[in-house]
C-alpha cells in the first residue's frame, strides 16, 4: 500500500488561457523514510514534526503534522 494522490489543477493564467496541470504526488510515512535512507547507505536519520513549514529539530513528530523534516548523515 502506497500513499498517491492524483489530482488535476485548472486554471487561468495571467493571459486568461485556461491551463492543466496533472499532478501525481507520492507520499512517505516515517518508517518508510528510515528505510530508504538506511537502503542508501545513511548510518542516522532523525525525523522530526513540522509545523506549517516551520522546521525544527525542537519539535517532535505527531500524527497530526502534515509535514517532516529529515535529517540524515552518511558517513564517510
Amino acid at each position: 500500500m502506497t500513499f498517491r494522490e492524483h489530482a488535476d489543477l485548472t486554471f487561468t493564467d495571467d493571459s486568461g488561457q485556461s491551463q492543466t496541470i496533472e499532478a501525481n504526488e507520492r507520499y512517505y510515512t516515517p518508517s518508510e523514510m528510515r528505510w530508504l535512507l538506511q537502503t542508501a547507505g545513511f548510518t542516522t536519520a532523525d525525523i522530526f514534526g513540522c509545523h506549517l513549514g516551520k522546521f525544527s529539530r525542537e519539535h517532535a513528530l505527531t500524527p497530526d503534522d502534515f509535514e517532516m523534516l529529515v535529517v540524515a548523515q552518511k558517513s564517510a
